[in-house]
């Protein structure tokens, strides 16, 4: 497989919880009896736990061994507090939206002493997305109705359906169809657009657009289909988000002639704080695809890596040459430098640090003060996203979390900022949605980089 042809690792991906689906074959739940014409199954709750279904015994047998310590652990719970349920309680307590967040998180957490082991992935959704009334929290499974457009919101009548359903009832079925056919066939690959650009032109208001018009073509963007135009969004966040963030900020401070235009940039130096390999580190070259091949004139391209989560990457750049043939042909230089375990000020006082052009930190909940390991992970670092003078961008989940961080980063700035992008709606944010619990009450999905804030020290 070409690296620069597809993206994503082959294999199977970490289960995946879906409230009315079995969880080995991702069957849907239907409510009616198996039709012998079409093959629909029921699919049924664990009669033990009640937390997951299975669309027959074979399937629960399967999956039995894994299950059995949490099911168990669940069982103990109900006999001890006498309920035929986990969450029997919730639909009778007339709790508030902040109360059930913390009953289903206290609940997880209990399980985890009891278990005596922490929960895999799909077991903390089992807990913070059960099968349960959006509204009243019933777990009443024969009371219960699902969205047929989305199967993804439950409601035991029509009155207790969320009034704010219809806006993201789209995004939660592209949430499931992802994850079914990820459950079934392991990661979606997407191939990345191979075309170099002639010119530079601004980008478009939407990251699509850019997408079809630009980068790909309408043709071959129906080939490629939803979920993987989703996916083929989820890898260009990244570059494209720094890319419309320097154009926005370059006009803004076009008066003062404060930050060169990104169309006449010859090389860039980007420092990508706090950066996971999950995210902005897979697949690499997605920066050479959607920066050096998207910019005409940038003939050099350096991305620093710096972060604590960036597991056991080598320290150093790397020598692999990842360049596309584009950037080979037209002999542009494209360097990644991983300085793993380090913090971002270690990094600025190391041997090892290179000016940059401009810092980045994705998705970054600077105003949480309980970070990696349950620390501060950002309050030394905080002065030094501004030290360099350069323009600092910075993303966040949610309009909420948006300005919470450029408050703290002017609380703890020694010097003046000038805000050269205010907060705002990011339209090269990823499409591909994420379930949303920490602030489910105001959105119950996040999109990576949904928000863009763009500051400058002067």
């Amino acid at each position: 497989m070409s690296y620069f042809e597809e993206s994503g690792d082959e294999g199977p991906v970490r289960s995946t919880f879906i409230p009315n689906a079995c969880h080995i074959c991702k069957t849907m739940y239907e409510k009616r009896p198996t039709d012998e014409v079409d093959g629909a199954a029921r699919v049924s709750s664990c009669s033990a736990c009640r937390m997951i279904a299975y669309c027959g015994v074979e399937h629960q047998k399967e999956h039995w061994q894994e299950h059995k310590v949490l099911c168990k652990a669940v069982q103990a719970i109900m006999r001890r507090d006498k309920k035929k349920s986990l969450f029997a309680d919730a639909s009778i307590s007339h709790l508030s939206k902040d109360q059930w967040k913390m009953v289903r998180y206290n609940t997880m957490v209990n399980l985890e002493e009891a278990m005596s082991r922490s929960m895999l992935p799909y077991e903390r959704e089992m807990l913070l997305y059960p099968r349960v009334c959006a509204t009243c929290y019933t777990d009443q499974g024969s009371k219960l109705n699902q969205c047929d457009q989305c199967q993804s919101v439950f409601f035991c009548c029509e009155q207790h359906i969320p009034k704010n359903h219809s806006d993201w009832c789209a995004d939660l079925k592209t949430l499931l169809d992802i994850n079914i056919e990820q459950s079934i066939y392991g990661n979606i690959l997407c191939a990345l657009p191979h075309l170099l650009l002639k010119e530079y032109e601004d980008l478009p208001p939407s990251m699509k657009e850019f997408l079809v018009v630009r980068m790909m073509g309408p043709v071959a963007v129906m080939a490629m289909g939803k979920i993987k135009l989703t996916m083929l969004t989820e890898l260009a966040t990244y570059p494209l988000s720094i890319l419309w963030g320097l154009q926005e900020a370059s006009k803004a401070a076009a008066a003062q002639g404060e930050i060169a235009p990104i169309s006449s940039r010859k090389s860039l130096v980007v420092h990508v704080v706090g950066a996971e390999i999950a995210f902005e580190c897979n697949n690499l070259a997605k920066w050479d695809v959607f920066l050096l091949n998207t910019l005409p004139g940038l003939q050099s391209l350096y991305v620093i890596f710096t972060g604590p989560e960036l597991g056991n990457v080598p320290a150093g750049t790397w020598d692999e040459d990842m360049r596309c043939p584009h950037c080979i042909r037209n002999k542009k230089q494209f360097v990644c430098d991983f300085q793993p375990a380090t913090l971002y000020h270690d990094y600025v006082n190391s041997s090892n640090y290179i000016s940059p052009d401009v810092i980045v930190a994705f998705n970054c909940g600077l105003y949480r003060e309980t970070g990696f390991q349950g620390s501060d992970s950002w309050g030394k670092t905080l002065p030094y996203l501004l030290k360099a003078g350069v323009p600092l961008i910075l993303t966040a989940y949610t309009a909420a979390e948006a300005p919470l961080d450029l408050k703290r980063l002017q609380q703890q700035s020694k010097h003046p900022l000038q805000v050269l992008l205010p907060s705002q709606k990011n339209p090269y944010r990823s499409t591909r949605p994420c379930k949303n619990f920490v602030s489910e009450e105001e959105s119950p999905l996040i999109f990576k980089n949904q928000y863009i804030t763009v500051v400058k020290a002067t």
